[in-house]
């Protein structure tokens, strides 16, 4: 009950933390019309902002952002002297390619093609006026946010890079037979790299996929059958992003060593069937064929063994099979030995080469770096099964040729 307490006390103390920091951000509106200007700072005065800026003189815009270093810019496009299009590329030299300053364009031209050139020009959002406060007060919140987890992963990823160069300079400082550890220092430093970048596209991805439906969805003269397309696009983007935040817990538990096993009676047989129906019309969709081959005695024989750990490694195994497969058939199946079973899952996809079938059980690896893109996902799944079955007493292993398919297998003692 204590630590239950404890743990709502700091989720407390931590949204208040950043419902502070989010209102004492700095933000500029750029409007000539001064009833516009004088409507946003009330609104934003009553919503707790506090480091408003404002101007009806689009020349004094440059000058606003040195002064005032600005989190977000509130922008008109249709102005005096210089339109907002302007002012954008006036301030692009003075923007860090790295980081992410939000800009909201706030604007009476409702053509695709002004939005079109807005978002091309570098606003991260645009709405048109009359707009309704309510929604503005909404992305205001949405884009200082990202900003501010921005800024915060752009600090982490400076002060690992600080440890890093740190590290670096004391074991320049070692022995000779202190090089391997130096060089395993700087494989480290690439994999943290990775990783930010990684999450950053895996879940924001995603998120702009909920976001921009949900816009869509906001429109009144949708149909039933778009609204139902759209909500399913939502739907497919935020289990992405459930699956991709899932797979960076499990593969932190394992590499912190505190995933835990809990070990009881499991009928391999049944988990399989399980995956069959998990799986089975995802393929069909696909065009592919499952096959789940199972022995007629083999619900007699049961393992000692963790159930939850064990239908992850299979979901993972077929998953990743199936993303790997334009066509032919995945198959899922066990072998039965004298004192173990072996469990497989054989396709006929892409394939993997020779040179790189060890490095994709690596963290944020896939088989032809080039994959990385087309086939989405975070690259953990395989690294995920390793470090399961490692736990589990296995093993994953593989059997692949390029071009003609792969093949899966683990076994485990009765």
């Amino acid at each position: 009950m204590k630590m239950h307490l404890k743990y709502c006390l700091i989720r407390f103390e931590c949204k208040i933390m950043n419902e502070l920091r989010l209102k004492s951000a700095n933000i500029l509106i750029i409007d000539d019309q001064q009833p516009n200007v004088d409507l946003l700072e009330g609104f934003l005065e009553m919503e707790g902002f506090r480091n408003i800026k404002s101007t009806i003189d689009s020349r004094e815009a440059l000058s606003l952002f040195h002064t005032f270093s600005p989190d977000l810019i509130l922008l008109d496009l249709a102005m005096p002297y210089f339109s907002g299009f302007e002012i954008m590329d006036q301030l692009k030299p003075f923007i860090d390619s790295n980081t992410f300053l939000p800009i909201l364009v706030l604007s009476a031209n409702i053509t695709t093609e002004a939005k079109q050139r807005a978002l091309a020009e570098g606003a991260s959002d645009f709405l048109s006026k009359p707009f309704d406060l309510i929604e503005v007060g909404l992305r205001i919140r949405n884009l200082l946010y990202s900003r501010f987890l921005h800024l915060q992963l752009l600090d982490q990823n400076q002060h690992l890079e600080e440890k890093v160069r740190e590290r670096t300079a004391e074991l320049e400082k070692i022995a000779i037979d202190l090089l391997a550890a130096k060089n395993k220092a700087e494989a480290s430093d690439r994999l943290k790299t990775s990783f930010l970048q990684t999450i950053s596209h895996e879940i924001r991805t995603p998120m702009n996929g909920v976001l921009g439906f949900a816009s869509l969805l906001a429109s009144t003269d949708l149909g039933e059958d778009e609204k139902q397309e759209y909500l399913k696009m939502m739907e497919t983007s935020a289990n992405r992003l459930i699956n991709t935040i899932t797979d960076y817990v499990q593969i932190s538990l394992i590499t912190s060593g505190n995933l835990e096993v809990k070990l009881q009676p499991v009928r391999l047989s049944h988990l399989l069937s399980e995956a069959e129906n998990k799986y089975h019309k995802i393929c069909q969709d696909k065009g592919l064929t499952f096959t789940l081959l199972i022995p007629e005695n083999s619900s007699d024989f049961i393992l000692e063994s963790d159930p939850e750990l064990l239908r992850i490694v299979i979901s993972h195994i077929v998953a990743n099979a199936i993303k790997f497969t334009s066509k032919g058939n995945v198959t899922l199946g066990i072998h039965i030995y004298q004192s173990k079973i072996e469990c497989y899952v054989k396709d006929s996809g892409i394939g993997i080469n020779e040179d790189t079938q060890k490095q994709i059980f690596e963290s944020f690896v896939q088989g032809d770096g080039s994959n990385t893109r087309t086939f989405e996902g975070s690259g953990l799944g395989l690294s995920i099964v390793q470090g399961i079955l490692r736990h589990l007493g296995s093993e994953i292993q593989l059997n692949s040729e390029l071009g003609k398919g792969s093949t899966f297998y683990f076994t485990l003692p009765f």
